[in-house]
């Protein structure tokens, strides 16, 4: 049990017989355990190495257990400090391994992925090994099925995987895909909304990118390429940064970050963002639930608070006020 933290076998049972005996020498020790007195004094020994004995000043030398609670504690702690360090070499080992990928074979930093199972395999591998956050370019046409999908994000979500998506304007134009977006975004995804989404792009921990190429006409990808750490992928991952900072969120995905306006209410609020993402009347109002003769009533009146004579001068006001 507790070979995890350095004891073998042997000294976890001289540590259990410590803390229901009194305190032992050596030659009891060895006589206890059928072993030689230089194998028992090793095991007591380490157990006094590891905090978890001490021994007498008297002789002969008797050997006591402290309080597991602090002893076994204080170990734990110490070994936790050091799969830390060794976890926080991880990146220096994995770009020294990736440098020399690079200078050895670059073809593979991308590997190019063909048909629908093996993407799909290897999507359900980097889903899987996502640790802290992935983030996504999505925009028409769509290259998984919905319940995949779906799959995919709930249990990224789950297991505590942050999640960001930058959707193109055009997802909400299709019912269930602004039903299906609305969702993750209850489940705890971060959704914003540009008019367009340069490539569809998916990015696990910064350090791998799947990137659909093709698609089939039944809508399911043919052709990925896959991009490991690299100055390529670093300049996908920038490029979405810097698409994250212009796209409007969508949903109320950050609403809770974002600071209250009394002159503004929670529904003219997520107009305001529909409007901003460039979506159509159509889609605004289907989204809003309101008919477009009301939506235009709502949107003129927005515009007149506002000041402005135009969606766009509407738009820019709301930013400058720091309604969105």
């Amino acid at each position: 049990m507790l070979e995890s933290l350095g004891l073998d076998d042997p000294t976890e049972r001289t540590y259990r017989h410590l803390l229901a005996s009194p305190p032992v020498t050596a030659t009891e020790l060895a006589r206890h355990q059928s072993c030689s007195t230089a194998q028992a004094r090793r095991m007591l020994d380490d157990l006094v190495a590891a905090g978890l004995a001490v021994p007498s000043a008297s002789r002969p030398t008797r050997y006591a257990p402290l309080d597991p609670r602090i002893g076994l504690a204080a170990l734990i702690r110490a070994r936790r400090l050091e799969l830390e360090r060794a976890e926080a070499a991880l990146d220096a080992y994995g770009a020294e391994f990736n440098e020399r990928k690079l200078s050895s074979d670059p073809s593979r930093l991308v590997e190019i992925i063909e048909g629908p199972t093996a993407i799909n395999d290897w999507l359900t591998e980097l889903m899987a090994g996502a640790e802290h956050e992935v983030l996504c370019f999505d925009t028409p046409p769509y290259l998984s099925a919905d319940a995949s999908a779906l799959q995919f994000e709930e249990d990224l979500l789950a297991r505590g995987v942050r999640a960001r998506a930058v959707y193109s304007s055009q997802v909400l134009a299709v019912p269930e895909r602004a039903e299906l977006l609305q969702h993750l975004v209850s489940l705890g995804e971060q959704a914003r909304v540009l008019p367009h989404v340069p490539l569809k792009l998916l990015v696990f921990d910064r350090r791998d990118a799947l990137v659909p190429l093709t698609a089939g006409a039944d809508g399911l990808r043919t052709t990925a390429a896959l991009v490991h750490r690299s100055p390529l992928c670093d300049a996908l991952v920038d490029l979405f940064e810097a698409s994250w900072q212009q796209a409007t969120p969508v949903f109320g995905s950050e609403a809770r970050q974002t600071e209250a306006h009394p002159e503004l209410g929670e529904s003219d609020r997520n107009l305001i963002h529909l409007l901003h993402a460039g979506l159509k009347d159509e889609t605004i109002a289907r989204q809003v639930g309101l008919s477009e003769r009301t939506l235009r009533r709502r949107i003129a009146d927005l515009t007149a608070r506002l000041g402005a004579t135009s969606r766009f001068q509407a738009g820019a006001q709301a930013v400058r006020r720091g309604w969105i």
